[in-house]
């Protein structure tokens, strides 16, 4: 397990360190935005890693748990204009495994290619919104870094005193944190994607509720709302 939360963790850093300077286009299908009004969300994955020492992070259990709570709570503050009308967590170990697999791989493949057209939805994830007798189910993954309060101060020091000492031909400017918010809505009628955008915040930490609110706020900018 924790071999493959390594790579996975690399494989969501790769996109992430790829596209932190892009903003994604939304991604839908032909459902209109107006006949999503019954969503189901499913519960938030959430891959958050944590710098102790240096500029070394490492993937956090506990910092991801957080994450999870954070990003299904901050959905759920808007509920006046995102349509959750209910939620779905799995308890059991093997399928909560594969359910998550399967929201990795449709958020990456989307991601990687581009585009959503030849994307259909997944038997678990098909399997849990017909028990529910839902049409839509909403899918987040969450990730990025954080700091331990103190390390990134020293590290930008570091990076000052290295370009002092090399009369400015190197140095090295950490970041602070970094916080990205994939969003995807399946839609089980029509075997497909709906929807997906993804937030890139350089410099924002992925446990601050302000910074998730404003990510989902662009993701779902001129979609569920007007577009400023």
């Amino acid at each position: 397990m924790l071999i493959y939360m390594k790579h996975l963790t690399l494989l969501l850093f790769g996109f992430l360190i790829l596209s932190s300077c892009a903003t994604t286009r939304p991604l839908t299908s032909s459902v209109k935005h107006t006949e999503i009004t019954d969503l189901q969300m499913l519960e938030p994955v959430s891959y958050i890693s944590f710098v102790e020492t240096g500029n070394k992070a490492r993937y956090n259990d506990s910092i991801s748990q957080s994450s999870q709570a954070l990003v299904a709570k901050t959905l759920k503050s808007f509920s006046d204009n995102i349509p959750v009308t209910g939620e779905t967590t799995v308890t059991d170990p093997r399928k909560k495994k594969k359910l998550t697999k399967e929201i990795e791989y449709l958020c990456l493949s989307a991601e990687k290619q581009r585009s959503i057209s030849n994307l259909k939805i997944t038997p678990t994830i098909d399997s849990l919104l017909k028990n529910k007798g839902k049409r839509f189910g909403l899918i987040t993954i969450s990730t990025g870094f954080t700091r331990r309060k103190g390390n990134f101060g020293g590290q930008v020091a570091k990076g000052v005193l290295t370009g002092v000492l090399t009369l400015g031909m190197y140095s090295q400017t950490p970041i602070k944190a970094n916080s990205t918010l994939y969003v995807m809505i399946v839609d089980s009628k029509d075997n497909n994607i709906a929807f997906f955008k993804k937030s890139t915040l350089q410099d924002k930490d992925p446990l601050n509720e302000e910074v998730i609110s404003k990510q989902i706020q662009k993701v779902f900018e001129g979609y569920f709302w007007t577009k400023e």
